[in-house]
């Protein structure tokens, strides 16, 4: 191939791979609106989900200057649950911290206290208005300003990402102080049940 029409390719395999992104996201909003949306329970380790994660959006975060940096207490217990739909949510959180950062550090933090794990992505991005915390999660919202136009985006991420988490019998919130950025929690069992009403 020659050497000029290397970044052309490149930039066709990014745009199919974001549309591929949309499709599926649209894909699993339509099953959990139509209550088809289903878990597969199995055993995982969170550690290790972490991990791959950092190695997933490494690159992105180099690409901005950012530190990604982890911080997972040692001997976390084994969970029960949907691993490939929880590194969606998680997957989903660190692209959004790195999207909306421009200078600082994303940081994943994991831990496990009694039968419950807390995840944690801090960034130190904009911030996101009070007003705005508990919307964020709500299907096609987005945070209105000119930042957020900018980046782009679908505002169904973390619609989807609260779904998963809830159908885990967790919860999932943000805190945050403008200009001192954000940091999303999540809290599972680290043995999850199907919650009653999900398939």
């Amino acid at each position: 191939m020659p050497e000029k029409s290397t970044p052309i390719v490149g930039r066709i395999q990014s745009n199919g791979t974001h549309l591929l992104g949309l499709i599926n996201t649209v894909l699993d909003l339509s099953k959990i609106e139509a209550g088809q949306f289903s878990l597969n329970m199995a055993e995982y380790a969170l550690d290790s989900m972490v991990e791959n994660v950092r190695v997933a959006t490494e690159s992105l975060a180099e690409g901005k200057k950012l530190a990604l940096k982890t911080d997972v207490v040692r001997g976390l217990p084994h969970g029960i649950g949907d691993e490939q739909r929880l590194t969606q949510v998680l997957l989903n959180l660190v692209g959004n911290a790195i999207k909306f950062t421009d200078v600082g550090e994303v940081r994943i933090t994991a831990s496990a206290k009694g039968d419950r794990f807390t995840v944690g992505v801090t960034d130190t991005g904009p911030g996101i208005p009070a007003e705005e915390q508990q919307k964020i999660f709500q299907e096609f919202h987005q945070v209105d300003n000119s930042n957020t136009k900018r980046k782009g985006g679908t505002g169904l991420g973390l619609a989807i990402a609260k779904q998963i988490v809830e159908m885990h019998g967790g919860r999932i919130w943000v805190e945050s102080t403008v200009g001192q950025g954000s940091t999303f929690r999540m809290e599972l069992p680290v043995h999850a049940k199907v919650a009653e009403g999900a398939t």
